[in-house]
């Protein structure tokens, strides 16, 4: 008896239930009735990410200055000889441009002093100064007819590598990056994309590592992108003329083999051309090879460069060559924590590298551990 009621009781329930339910279903939508929904804000299009890049190095050269340095030039951007050291943090924000976007990178640390100031430690008085924690600022507008504009201050389009040591093979920067080509630009930019295999870039720049005008002339830029195949992607780029630097023109090509998903190899050529005040051509040359192998989430890295400043464009002494070997391994952990171990070995004609005892030498050797923490 006790059963019975309760299965009375169940279906007295659902039959009371039921006429509910349809009437829920009889009920139309907010849309269905002309409702406005809320439209999705522009944050939330809106991206960010960042790093800390930290390091040690040890220059067994052992320099009285506690610095590593190529002629008196600062090292880029492994400063400090035995010294754990920040390098540099940044935030980026950036939306894609449908049609129209922005990005903006927020960078702190010695780093980008070194980037506009020349120095490690970037005075308030230095005419660049102001724009030290910005190293990118533009909008983008993707137009209509296919072409994609851009205006504000970006990093070079010139290099191999860039200043970000976490998107580099090896920790620290080649000889072309760090002394033959500029940093940064204001200006504007368009690309031209062409098909899957060939691009346009165009480039109007105030000039060379400035985003004030110094001077009546503008800097000009260009790069051709060519695919010939998915594995072997090309790049041809030119700046010129900088006036700060007697017209120096610059010319460019980077091509990298992608040879399996684990082995890339890639080889960088600059050359640097100006005449001097006696109407004589003179300039530098260098060549970059890289290999890479990569097994996630380790990596091992090779690089072996030489420089030409025969002309003392650069580095201020005439027939100078200067080499480098680099061997980088990495290990990524958790896929946020980049660390990596790296030996370099630089030498050059001229006694360009500060040794112990206020003495001078023709080489160095530096032994630096990373950790950059990616999010």
């Amino acid at each position: 008896m006790k059963m019975s009621i309760r299965i009375l009781t169940v279906f007295l329930f659902i039959s009371l239930l039921a006429p509910i339910a349809g009437l829920a279903e009889e009920v139309p939508s907010e849309k269905e009735v002309g409702a406005v929904f809320p439209e999705k804000q522009w944050f939330e299009d809106v991206h960010m990410a960042g790093f800390v890049d930290t390091y040690f190095s040890y220059n067994l050269n052992n320099p009285d200055s506690m610095k590593n340095t190529y002629g008196g030039l600062g090292s880029n951007f492994d400063f400090e000889h035995n010294t754990f050291s920040l390098s540099l943090a940044e935030l980026v924000f950036h939306k894609d441009p449908d049609p129209v976007g922005f990005r903006v990178d927020l960078d702190f640390g010695p780093t980008t002093d070194f980037v506009h100031c020349g120095a490690v430690n970037c005075p308030d008085t230095a005419g660049e100064a102001n724009y030290k924690n910005i190293q990118q600022a533009y909008v983008s507008w993707a137009t209509p007819l296919g072409p994609k504009l851009e205006v504000g201050k970006f990093v070079t389009h010139m290099g191999a590598e860039v200043i970000e040591s976490k998107d580099n093979w090896n920790y620290t920067r080649s000889l072309l990056f760090a002394y033959a080509i500029p940093y940064y630009h204001a200006g504007t930019r368009v690309n031209i994309p062409v098909n899957d295999m060939f691009f346009v870039n165009g480039y109007a720049y105030n000039g060379w590592n400035n985003v004030v005008e110094n001077n009546d002339s503008k800097t000009f830029g260009a790069t051709i992108g060519i695919t010939p195949i998915p594995q072997l992607p090309i790049l041809l780029n030119w700046i010129g003329p900088e006036e700060a630097f007697g017209d120096l023109q610059v010319y460019e090509a980077i091509a990298t083999l992608n040879l399996t998903d684990s082995l890339s190899f890639m080889v960088d050529y600059n050359l640097g051309d100006r005449e001097n005040a006696a109407g004589k051509d003179e300039g530098y040359s260098g060549i970059a090879a890289y290999a890479r192998w990569k097994k996630d989430p380790c990596a091992l890295a090779v690089r072996y460069e030489n420089l030409k400043d025969d002309d003392g464009v650069i580095f201020g002494m005439t027939d100078n060559t200067i080499s480098e070997l680099t061997v980088t391994a990495e290990h990524t952990i958790a896929k946020n924590l980049l660390t990596r171990l790296e030996y370099r070995m630089d030498s050059a004609d001229e006694k360009i590298f500060e040794d112990e005892d206020a003495q001078m030498s023709d080489s160095q050797s530096r032994i630096v551990l990373s950790a950059v923490y990616m999010f």
